[in-house]
């Protein structure tokens, strides 16, 4: 079931902010977080250049947050080193995906950042 639209248009802008915020201009040539949303769900990535080529840019995943229509919140995953994604175990559901997102910017756990 897809994202209600003024749920989505939140999100977009919450993410939106997200990534303006910690994507640093002086590095991005280099490496910059993005997001896209999905049908149930939005997922942030960091894109970086590549090694050998800054015209290649890879697309590493970091969070995933899935919404409940039912339940009217969001869910916040992580990804393994498959890319395999992951309830995060200490982060209760949320209506409001900036908590989450303040989640993902405090983690100490290292499972969102390398």
């Amino acid at each position: 079931m897809a994202i209600p639209p003024d749920v989505r248009a939140d999100a977009e802008i919450a993410l939106a902010e997200f990534c303006k915020q910690n994507s640093s201009e002086a590095v991005a040539d280099q490496s910059r977080y993005e997001y896209e949303i999905l049908e149930n769900h939005a997922l942030l990535v960091e894109r970086r250049a590549g090694f050998l080529s800054h015209l290649e840019w890879t697309t590493v995943p970091v969070a995933k947050f899935r919404y409940s229509p039912a339940k009217l919140v969001w869910s916040l995953y992580w990804p393994d080193t498959n890319e395999r994604w992951h309830r995060l175990s200490n982060s209760k559901a949320a209506k409001d995906i900036r908590t989450l997102l303040a989640a993902v910017k405090s983690d100490t756990s290292g499972v969102f950042w390398e």
